[in-house]
């Protein structure tokens, strides 16, 4: 297990020496570590679950700043509000209305070709909220964008991030969004009754 790992080159930031020091120090006295590598590439959407909590977005933020990481993350469009949308973006948010899915896809476009390496977080439940089904986004994304995508296991009993293996789309989208279900459910999340 390796705490702070290493980044490949292609998907460094530029993040300021203390942003960095204060998300490492984040993670060291909350207790939390990562397992496994980011692999080589330009393009990965990582897929991150299961999201139960706030807290969620607090480890997310640790490590993008602990790791030096260009991490561009999906959120709802309804945190960009109330004058919070320059911060949120700042940090790598890219908003999403349900109602404008078009949208998404031209500023994930657009955040793909303007870095040489750039990672895209997204969790596919869409919500804290336990739910039945994902969302199938993160498959058109990583198709359109011919991305890689890699699957990120948050768990809360562990204080452990496992980064998986690639995973490897089969075409049948209930079959892709199974797995990845059955996936997260080897990891607890903040609040189990919500994974």
């Amino acid at each position: 297990m390796n705490r702070f790992l290493e980044v490949p080159q292609q998907f460094r930031a530029n993040h300021s020496v203390l942003s960095q020091k204060i998300g490492r120090f984040f993670l060291r006295i909350t207790g939390w570590n990562i397992k496994g590598a980011f692999p080589d590439g330009n393009r990965i959407i990582l897929v991150a679950g299961p999201h139960t909590s706030n807290w969620d977005f607090a480890l997310a933020l640790s490590m993008i700043f602990g790791l030096n990481l260009n991490v561009h993350w999906v959120g709802k469009h309804t945190l960009f509000k109330n004058g919070l949308s320059k911060l949120m973006k700042k940090l790598g948010g890219i908003p999403v209305n349900r109602a404008s899915p078009e949208l998404l896809m031209n500023d994930v476009s657009e955040i793909i070709n303007k870095y040489k390496g750039v990672v895209i977080a997204i969790s596919p439940e869409g919500t804290r909220k336990k739910v039945e089904r994902l969302k199938s986004g993160f498959l058109r994304i990583a198709k359109e964008t011919n991305s890689q995508i890699m699957l990120a296991g948050i768990d809360f009993e562990s204080k452990c991030v496992h980064l998986g293996e690639l995973f490897q789309p089969s075409g049948n989208k209930d079959i892709d969004l199974e797995y990845v279900h059955n996936y997260f459910r080897k990891f607890k999340g903040k609040r189990p009754s919500f994974s």
